[in-house]
């Protein structure tokens, strides 16, 4: 049996197990935390900085999707300046996507632009790298370079569930 967990997320009292993480905590609790790389099971990078938290006693904001909950922890997840710096994340990422939503296959079905409109962008404040776009259609999995946001899902999809290891990431932007 794993050990319980007495913390605070938004100022509710939850018990989680030993190991699990705050990001996974909050949302037994129905606290709403957005996330882009993490993929359950599968990816949890911290790299989008999406799902970031304030935790009493820490510098800075931490991603919630890797963070371990600890005994008395207190954490706020929803205030004006958590979801400021959400909204910047977000700004930086889309600045290098290449933007043709309207005639994407995924649009209406993004998570990229449902969390776009959650955080009210319409206009991209930081302008980002010229995309070189590239469909990579050579192997089983069909990629699109000017659409990828550096999630890594893909990489540990390939690697964890299909065993593969046959992609990853060669240099990040911005």
């Amino acid at each position: 049996m794993s050990k319980l967990i007495n913390l605070t997320i938004d100022g509710v009292n939850v018990q989680a197990e030993e190991g699990e993480t705050v990001l996974s905590a909050a949302k037994r609790i129905n606290i709403d935390i957005p996330t882009l790389c993490f993929l359950k099971e599968v990816n949890a990078t911290g790299d989008c900085r999406m799902c970031v938290v304030e935790i009493e006693g820490r510098r800075g904001f931490i991603p919630s999707c890797i963070t371990g909950v600890e005994e008395g922890m207190k954490v706020t997840t929803n205030k004006p300046e958590i979801e400021e710096t959400r909204k910047i994340m977000l700004d930086l990422l889309l600045s290098a996507h290449d933007k043709k939503c309207l005639t994407c296959v995924r649009a209406g079905n993004c998570e990229l632009q449902e969390l776009a409109e959650k955080f009210g962008i319409t206009e991209i404040e930081y302008p980002g790298e010229e995309v070189k776009k590239h469909i990579d259609d050579k192997s089983p999995i069909v990629r699109d370079t000017g659409k990828c946001i550096m999630c890594k899902r893909c990489v540990s999809t390939c690697k964890e569930i299909q065993e593969v290891s046959a992609i990853d990431v060669v240099r990040k932007r911005f």
